[in-house]
């Protein structure tokens, strides 16, 4: 295969990758991000809870936050679908709703031992990252903030919102190593295998990223994650954070991922071992991608353990870039909700007429 077709390769073995299970992050990071958000969007603006609620009922895929949120009333209903929304585009894999290119924006971290074919290729992008995910941030971004938006439409994009603005913050989504061993791009770190700090399996270095330390969906285990790190991480440990807009710069928030992928997750020094079949045709690749990430079949038997440094060091940099997530989607919902306000409200006149129980508009 030549260079160019592994390429190809990789790039469409990481677009199912993304459009199984490897998220950015993982289920309970992406509830966590929404939890916090939750909590600031109370906190600053308590009167936007209960009509994103609203919203959120006329979601046109809504079925999985009303079976998640049956035992809740009220503000808890509103919550818990909130929560649900930011994990949805996970969740909606392989259904008409799924959009593999909107979770990355992946910029290239080309090494000096990388071919000169390699770099020839990357340079003809002039820049762009590979995937979707900032376009369509400022597009969903500016449909939620738009009073002539339908109700459907709005709800989701509040969804894609919540979720690629947790996925631009998680260093692997926007960053591809190229270098002598992975000239075609080492996919976004799926092909570069660590052994799990708290699994005895090798595990792609994604997914580490991915999973960091929480690995459970149990609203009562995201609670208690969302008040640590709140705790530990409050507003004023971010001075990236600024006033609430519609339309801020998602592109810095993605290249900070990327800086951190290059000063550290590569950076410094951490050992890996990769795919042994990088030769192979895409079938194959995706084959074994979607054998692991289903079926926690591994291609590669024996990796590296991750330092006991280096893996503290990850936690706290990927909670910290969780918890600026959580703040900065508050920010921008608040925002939306502010614009909206001048024409009556964030959901709208539509919204401000049906009623409360989900029939449809008058």
């Amino acid at each position: 295969m030549k260079r160019k077709g592994l390429l190809l390769a990789a790039s469409t073995a990481f677009a199912v990758l993304a459009g199984a299970q490897a998220q950015a992050w993982d289920h309970p990071a992406h509830m966590t991000t929404a939890a916090i958000a939750f909590e600031e969007i109370e906190r600053l603006r308590p009167d936007l809870i209960d009509k994103i609620g609203l919203l959120l009922m006329k979601h046109p895929d809504s079925a999985p936050f009303w079976v998640a949120a049956t035992d809740e009333t009220g503000k808890g209903r509103a919550r818990r679908m909130f929560i649900e929304s930011a994990r949805w585009a996970d969740d909606a894999k392989g259904t008409g709703h799924d959009r593999p290119t909107y979770h990355t924006a992946r910029f290239p971290i080309v090494e000096e031992d990388a071919p000169a074919k390699t770099k020839e290729l990357i340079a003809a992008r002039r820049g762009e990252p590979v995937g979707d995910a900032i376009k369509s941030l400022e597009l969903h971004a500016r449909v939620l903030a738009n009073p002539e938006a339908n109700v459907q439409e709005r709800a989701l994009a509040l969804s894609w919102v919540m979720h690629i603005i947790g996925d631009i913050h998680q260093p692997m989504h926007v960053a591809d190593l190229f270098n002598s061993e992975y000239p075609t791009g080492n996919a976004a770190g799926s092909m570069s295998y660590v052994w799990d700090p708290l699994k005895d399996s090798a595990m792609p270095l994604h997914i580490l990223w991915d999973s960091n330390s929480l690995r459970s969906t149990q609203i009562e285990d995201i609670n208690s994650n969302t008040k640590e790190l709140m705790k530990k991480y409050p507003r004023s440990y971010f001075p990236q954070l600024k006033a609430p807009t519609v339309k801020p710069d998602f592109k810095a928030w993605a290249l900070e991922g990327y800086q951190v992928a290059v000063d550290f997750a590569y950076g410094s020094g951490i050992e890996t071992v990769s795919d042994p079949d990088q030769g192979q045709d895409t079938d194959q690749l995706v084959k074994k991608m979607v054998m692991y990430i289903l079926e926690g079949v591994s291609p590669v038997k024996e990796a590296p353990k991750v330092p006991a440094k280096h893996w503290e060091k990850l936690q706290d940099i990927a909670h910290s870039r969780i918890t600026l997530a959580g703040y900065r989607m508050a920010d921008l919902i608040v925002a939306a909700g502010d614009q909206i306000f001048a024409d009556r409200s964030l959901a709208g006149k539509i919204l401000d007429n049906m009623q409360r129980h989900g029939t449809p508009d008058n």
